[in-house]
């Protein structure tokens, strides 16, 4: 049976301080996007809300709301997951770099800042820990695996299963929206070292859109998500998801909004959910809450109703 679990990124509305994306660009640059969200509560209060509010007892960790690896609120909300019984399935690390960086002394760089991330997460027992394979809006250059690219990642693997952890990997933007080089990928680190973390959305005819909207947004102000997808044929999606699902070990259900009569999209959760279930995946489905506006949790909470009951729906 599938343990449902909630991103802290679902509330990150709530969860204070302006969250700042810099990413390389395909012709090199860095490209900064930041997001400024109010503090209505602490990260250390998440663990007992999404227990309560959102009736999950696993959840999932972003490294980048965090102030650094010395913030203080690391420890308090490592304190508060044993509180409240509640588990850290996974801790996502976008700090730190660019592991397709082919300067090798930088990204050694690199990979010790994720390493001292893994660190932290592993001792608060999480059972996962997500990097990325590069930069998601780095161009699809090349249908191979960079090979100092597969080399970080072994190296990374290595160092997470010495911690007590299992290093995944996302298809979350660039080539690693292509599931057949992202096999490549996975097939090249090996097993032993690295799987699959399955994000249901992060594929490009979802990004595309989203990409659209966030960089087309020059007030500040956050754009309307739902308005984003008229119009987009989605069924690539889930020959997309069906391809790499063999290899899932945990998933993120995106979902990018929830409409007023409680219709969540812009991913048909119930059939993303049952091509998961026909390949036999039983493991997390942490729900990822993109949307914005509204009440974040009454939304969050709908998106894990609607996961839940088609988890049941499938299994049946």
């Amino acid at each position: 049976m599938n343990t449902m679990s909630v991103t802290t990124y679902s509330l990150r509305e709530q969860l204070g301080r302006p969250i700042d994306f810099t990413f390389t660009d395909p012709s090199g640059k860095d490209v900064q996007v930041s997001l400024p969200f109010a503090k209505k509560l602490e990260l250390s209060e998440f663990p007992a809300r999404a227990k309560t509010e959102l009736g999950v007892d696993a959840i999932e960790a972003v490294a980048f709301q965090f102030d650094g690896l010395d913030d203080p609120e690391l420890d308090r909300f490592a304190e508060q997951l044993a509180a409240n019984g509640v588990r850290l399935v996974n801790a996502a690390i976008d700090a730190g770099g660019d592991l397709r960086e082919p300067d090798p002394a930088k990204r050694s760089a690199h990979i010790a800042v994720r390493k001292q991330w893994i660190d932290r997460f592993a001792a608060m027992g999480s059972a996962f820990v997500r990097v990325d394979a590069g930069s998601p809006l780095a161009p699809h250059d090349g249908q191979e695996p960079p090979r100092h690219l597969v080399v970080a990642l072994r190296e990374l693997g290595a160092h997470a299963a010495e911690k007590g952890t299992r290093l995944l990997v996302e298809n979350h933007g660039g080539p690693t929206t292509d599931p057949v080089w992202m096999n490549k990928l996975l097939d090249a680190v090996g097993k032993d070292r690295c799987g699959l973390l399955l994000d249901l959305g992060n594929f490009q005819v979802v990004l595309a859109p989203m990409m659209a909207a966030l960089f087309g947004d020059s007030d500040g102000q956050p754009f309307d998500i739902a308005r984003a997808f008229d119009g987009v044929d989605l069924s690539p999606v889930y020959a997309d998801i069906n391809a790499l699902a063999p290899r899932a070990e945990y998933v993120h259900v995106k979902a990018h909004h929830v409409n007023d009569d409680g219709g969540v999209g812009a991913v048909d959760l119930v059939r993303a959910i049952g091509i998961l279930t026909a390949h036999g995946y039983s493991g997390p489905l942490s729900v990822e809450y993109e949307g914005t506006g509204g009440d974040p949790w009454a939304k969050t909470a709908r998106v894990v109703e609607v996961a839940a009951a088609a988890a049941r729906g499938a299994a049946r």
